[in-house]
């Protein structure tokens, strides 16, 4: 009888701690989603189960979550191949079907390195994917070797604004050179609304020859530093809870920060958590 009494116990409680596993925490939302149920918009600290149904308001519309085994997950819906979907149908999903675990840890091994003093290869810095720069500048510094800067020899973005070219030369002081927000979204051709650049092109250009050598291909986001930091002051809590000392509290801010930001500078983002987990003890 005792023997029953204590598998009934154990069972509840590994149906109490499954259950409790089974949350998402939201960390960002990214355009209007909202709870079938309650109509409530979802908002960075609330709490999703597996089977709470959310609305989307369009397809670019998107939830970032934690589990409580500290797995990162984001919700989406996946548009259509086809316009087979009415019109004024609603973009309704349940949380279990479309929470997608992310796998982009590599990207931060591979990339993090806040110990380089220069750059030695552009493409591998900013990749051929997605650049973010956190903030409205960041500065790098290049090996002389591979990059001799000079009044002759420049770094050149080329990219388009309202279909028009543009080739903005990016300034520099010695062997560092110098990427502002403002100097990149304001060109002739029309300001940029927004904090993304499609199609951005680096180049090496020599003037005297007209010749240029094109680095790498990618897409270049602005990400607001005060939005990131009340995104990293969100999962402080979750991170805390599972009695994580500082270092371990930084390094998994600035792996989150990989899989759903993409690549950055690495002694920006190695400055940004830490000031983070600092203010924040």
């Amino acid at each position: 009888m005792k023997s029953s009494a204590y598998i009934l116990v154990l069972i509840m409680f590994l149906s109490i701690n499954i259950k409790a596993q089974d949350t998402y925490n939201v960390t960002r939302v990214n355009g209007n989603v909202t709870f079938v149920k309650t109509g409530k918009t979802i908002k960075p600290g609330d709490v999703l189960t597996p089977t709470d149904q959310v609305k989307f308001e369009n397809f670019d519309a998107y939830v970032i979550t934690i589990n409580q085994r500290m797995a990162r997950y984001m919700l989406r819906l996946n548009p259509p191949q086809s316009n087979t979907i009415p019109r004024n149908q609603a973009l309704v999903a349940t949380v279990k079907d479309i929470a997608l675990v992310t796998k982009r840890r590599s990207l931060m091994s591979a990339r993090f390195n806040p110990n380089e003093k220069e750059v030695t290869d552009l493409k591998n810095y900013f990749g051929t994917d997605k650049f973010s720069i956190i903030g409205d500048k960041v500065d790098i510094a290049l090996n002389a070797a591979k990059y001799p800067l000079s009044d002759n020899k420049v770094i050149v973005f080329h990219y388009k604004v309202n279909n028009n070219p543009v080739s903005k030369m990016i300034g520099y002081d010695q062997q560092t050179i110098k990427i502002e927000k403002d100097k990149i979204l304001s060109t002739k051709a029309g300001n940029i609304n927004g904090n993304e650049i499609t199609d951005l092109s680096v180049y090496l250009y020599e003037k005297s020859t007209r010749n240029s050598e094109e680095i790498t291909k990618l897409t270049l986001v602005f990400v607001d530093k005060e939005t990131l930091k009340n995104e990293f002051k969100t999962i402080l809590p979750i991170l805390k809870r599972q009695k994580m000392n500082e270092e371990a509290i930084k390094k998994y801010l600035i792996e989150y920060y990989y899989d759903f930001y993409g690549a950055t500078d690495s002694k920006t983002i190695d400055a940004f958590a830490g000031d983070v987990v600092k203010e924040n003890p």
